[in-house]
């Protein structure tokens, strides 16, 4: 058997926000934000094919959804540079972008399509049943409409999803079946249902017994994978809902998976809104790959990231 390649994985920290400690967990602090990135990440194969999955979000604040804007005296989202700005200062330019990947169309995912006018954008099943027609056709919607009308829209089939090849995947790997978007092994996008219809992940084979595992929104804070005795919220949550996850059952099941990914000493689960990893993982042009040799998996911060932290990255 012809081992898998190996694919290339850049983070890229395309904005910051504060997510209050009550959205995220059940017995959360009601007087306590943390500040957490807001990553998207690049993929590049051998063949010269170059995947987003996620675009953070947008710089033009004022454009997102009404509702969005209502919740940013809670949230404060701050994005200096966005994903075309972080693409335009490396070596892959945005021009070079052939599928972005959506994990959620949640505006901190899908920033702006509209300035990736020749990508292939592709999401989960439901996605357009769930927010059809978007913001602004819809006033009160918190999705951006233009994703639905970006010429490169498709959506994924349930039927797409596989079983996976034998060795491209760690053993024990928790999840049953994946979409194999190179047809190698190389990346895998993975249902993950609980967030809301359609949510992703994505499984990427970074080196020799070397996973890179893309949580999107699977959850919000890396404790939920660390400690099984914290559960999250269901009651509060952004734009008045109850709670970050449409269906908490399933997100439960969905952290339970990635938890035992988090577990595997080969594969390293990087979520969105990870900021116990900001400021210790490399960001693009610099790749993941090798981690496990460099023990990043375990450099987590142990102070708390200020917003004065994160400017003087940029001025």
């Amino acid at each position: 058997m012809v081992a898998a390649p190996f694919v290339r994985v850049h983070a890229l920290p395309t904005g910051y926000l504060w997510l209050p400690d009550r959205w995220i967990f059940a017995d959360g602090d009601t007087n306590l934000r943390h500040l957490s990135p807001d990553y998207s990440f690049l993929i590049s194969h051998p063949s010269g094919k170059n995947v987003l999955f996620d675009l953070g979000m947008r710089k033009d604040l004022d454009r997102n959804p009404r509702v969005i804007r209502e919740d940013y005296s809670s949230i404060e989202p701050y994005v200096p540079k966005d994903a075309y700005d972080l693409l335009s200062e490396g070596p892959i330019k945005p021009q070079q972008i052939d599928l972005i990947v959506l994990s959620h169309l949640h505006f901190d995912h899908s920033g702006d399509v509209t300035r990736f006018p020749e990508a292939r954008i592709l999401v989960g099943p439901g996605t357009r049943e769930c927010i059809a027609p978007g913001y602004p056709a819809s006033d009160g919607s918190p999705f951006d409409g233009t994703v639905l009308t970006h010429a490169g829209f498709s959506e994924l089939e349930s039927t797409q999803y596989q079983s996976f090849k034998q060795g491209t995947v760690p053993l024990g790997f928790p999840f049953e079946t994946g979409v194999d978007m190179f047809g190698d092994g190389s990346l895998y996008i993975l249902n993950a249902p609980g967030h809301m219809p359609g949510h992703q992940m994505a499984l990427a084979r970074t080196g020799q017994d070397e996973w890179v595992a893309m949580g999107g929104d699977c959850c919000h804070h890396r404790t939920l994978l660390e400690d099984p005795s914290r559960d999250i919220s269901v009651d509060v949550g952004p734009n008045g809902q109850p709670g970050f996850h449409k269906d908490p059952d399933s997100a439960r099941s969905t952290i339970h998976r990635t938890r035992k990914c988090h577990s595997n000493p080969a594969v390293f689960v990087l979520l969105a809104h990870d900021a116990q990893l900001d400021g210790h993982i490399p960001i693009y042009p610099k790749a993941l790959n090798g981690w496990r040799s460099n023990g990043l998996k375990s450099k987590t911060r142990i102070e708390t990231l200020t917003l004065e932290e994160v400017k003087t990255r940029y001025y």
